[in-house]
């Protein structure tokens, strides 16, 4: 709603939006902005307003003073689709104010915010004035553009931070304070509770103010505001009850952190209360972080947790580990680390290789996705476990070749995969004692797969952890498909083996990949294929063979990633800390070699490691 010429607000946020102007803009010169600024329009909405629709005929220009601000667009199939958010110091509106035509996306704001609103003819007074601003603003666009179009999902970081307990027991100031402490390695963060705020204002039961008491709710604002502006983050700390001060963390928050103990009840608390009645579009992003003992081998029955609730996310947190806290700090304030793994039959064991390097090295990872063998690597990562134990559960599970069980009459598929189910299980029962859901991995974690039914990719963040591995590795025509949920799915690499577009999606800020697609441009000195028979015959002369064709377990692996393969420069464009193994010597199905292939992983981590330097290798590091 309009707010005028209000003097208070006025005082407060003058300040706040010249600052926001210069850095946006640059410097301007104080007589144009006398002259202007009274001609400015205040805004404020609250959580759930709409500035304004797709399709409306307005070309006015926005400046977000406080608070954030979500954009939607509908597509041409009718889909809302989100394009990204718009944090303090950024404009709203510009392509409608330059091209004059009607919107192409709705805004409606996340939390309260406050908003300068320039009339078409006023901001053009600036741009004649100082044709440099339209050159910023040209900019500004265009990175919010590239954001939006390279991949990765659009990074507004988060500065209210929602922080309530939903199970007893919960120390809730004492979790926030840990996290800000592990936050500040990413910028200013403070800890905000009701008592604080009272403090602050030397007003007791201020704030407990409702939104009826105009007088003392704005002053709650302008305080929160001047705390926002002086911080990267602010941990807003709701009351163990329900209460004023809950609604308004609830409310004000860019980003809420549901935190419960993982023992206890799956209950909704009352702090839950209509958290998960808002539109998709306008509702601040709501996590779950659960507790766990320090010693708990592997969180189990996540799924009683998300049921009924929507979630952005879920995390789990051991207290006593530092590694948890900074990979949870990391991925709150958007600098989260996120690994891939690609397919590539056996040669996926060099994926442990380089592991190793990585570890050795320093560096961790918070977000992990792979497709095929890529999938089971990757989901060895997310249970995090040190890279040795890592390697020797590997090497047990592989032990028996998984697809030497033939068919002796092929309807399905070449290979039982009889062989390939039994190892998979084991992998995932030796090392967390029995069979886990995608959602109990200590680390985020999706994998690849291609659903046949539907005939398009599909990424898996819930479900049987083995069943959805089984499906990733299914190579088509060699290894039966699995069923999921009704639906026939294959190798994942089919579609996308190298799915460094998902993990973008999953939020990573950096990403390191593990690319095994390396062998194209084969060529054969021959005329003619040559005959089964003479096929034959040269096969029986082992290492002296005339012949290198693929096998037809390896032409049929090959040619279900052929797609994967047309698209694999794309997906290598994403990513920041590339690694590609020279694994050439050794073949898609030498389960045998699984020594050979890590250590061979492990020197080529090392080497470009070693070739990147210290200061290359430092933003992936914890501590």
């Amino acid at each position: 709603m309009p707010l005028g010429s209000v003097d208070e607000l006025l005082e407060a946020h003058h300040s706040m939006l010249l600052d926001g102007l210069t850095n946006v803009f640059g410097a301007f010169n104080p007589e144009m902005l006398q002259h202007v600024l009274p001609r400015v329009e205040w805004l404020e909405l609250g959580g759930g307003d709409i500035l304004f629709r797709q399709g409306d005929q307005d070309e006015s220009l926005f400046f977000v003073v406080s608070g954030r601000l979500r954009v939607s667009h509908v597509d041409a199939s009718g889909a809302h689709v989100v394009l990204g958010e718009i944090a303090r110091g950024e404009t709203v509106g510009e392509m409608a104010f330059f091209t004059g035509e009607p919107r192409t996306g709705t805004v409606v704001a996340i939390r309260d915010s406050v908003l300068a609103r320039f009339s078409n003819a006023v901001f053009r007074e600036l741009l004649l004035a100082y044709p440099l601003v339209s050159l910023n603003m040209t900019r500004q666009v265009i990175e919010r553009f590239k954001r939006v179009n390279d991949g990765r999902q659009p990074v507004t970081k988060p500065v209210i931070i929602g922080l309530t307990a939903v199970t007893p027991g919960v120390d809730a100031v004492g979790f926030a304070q840990t996290l800000a402490q592990h936050l500040r390695r990413y910028g200013r963060a403070t800890v905000v509770t009701s008592d604080m705020m009272d403090a602050m204002l030397g007003a007791p039961g201020a704030a407990q103010a409702p939104r009826s008491d105009s007088v003392m709710s704005r002053r709650v604002t302008l305080r929160l505001d001047r705390i926002e502006a002086d911080n990267d983050f602010v941990l807003f700390v709701a009351d163990a009850l329900c209460s004023q001060w809950t609604q308004r963390c609830v409310r004000h928050c860019d980003e809420l952190l549901l935190v419960a103990d993982a023992d206890e009840r799956a209950d909704h608390h009352c702090n839950e209360a209509d958290l998960y009645k808002a539109n998709d579009l306008d509702e601040a992003r709501t996590l779950l972080v659960l507790l766990h003992p320090d010693d708990r081998r592997s969180p189990v029955d996540t799924r009683r947790w998300l049921a009924h609730r929507r979630l952005a996310g879920h995390y789990h947190l051991r207290n006593g580990l530092p590694s948890d806290w900074q990979r949870l700090a990391r991925i709150i304030s958007r600098n989260a680390v996120g690994l891939v793994l690609s397919g590539g039959g056996a040669r996926g064991f060099a994926h442990l290789g380089v592991l190793r390097a990585m570890e050795q090295s320093g560096i961790g990872v918070d977000l992990v996705c792979g497709t095929s063998i890529g999938a089971v690597m990757a989901a060895y990562v997310a249970m995090d476990m040190p890279v040795d134990d890592v390697i020797r559960a590997a090497r047990s599970a592989f032990r028996v070749n998984p697809t030497g069980d033939y068919n002796l009459l092929p309807l399905l598929s070449l290979i039982r995969g009889q062989r390939l189910r039994r190892v998979i299980d084991s992998a995932v029962v030796d090392s967390r004692g029995q069979h886990i859901d995608i959602e109990d991995l200590w680390k985020p974690y999706c994998c690849v797969t291609s659903n046949y039914s539907t005939a398009r990719e599909a990424v898996h963040t819930h479900g049987h952890l083995a069943r959805s591995i089984r499906a990733s590795v299914s190579i088509p025509g060699a290894l039966p498909p699995v069923l999921l949920a009704g639906e026939l799915h294959i190798d994942g690499g089919t579609f996308n083996n190298f799915p460094t577009d998902v993990m973008g999606r999953m939020g990573a800020s950096r990403i390191i990949g593990v690319d095994l697609l390396r062998d194209r441009g084969l060529r054969y000195e021959m005329d003619e294929v040559p005959g089964v028979l003479e096929l034959l015959r040269d096969r029986l002369r082992g290492k002296h063979r005339r012949y290198r064709l693929p096998t037809l377990t390896q032409l049929l692996l090959n040619t279900s990633m052929m797609h994967s393969y047309a698209r694999q420069q794309a997906a290598q464009s994403l990513v920041d800390l590339h690694f590609t193994p020279t694994v050439s010597g050794f073949g898609l199905l030498d389960w045998g070699q699984f020594d050979r292939i890590v250590e061979a992983g492990y020197r080529y981590g090392m080497e470009q490691l070693e070739k990147a330097g210290e200061d290359a290798i430092a933003p992936y590091r914890y501590g």
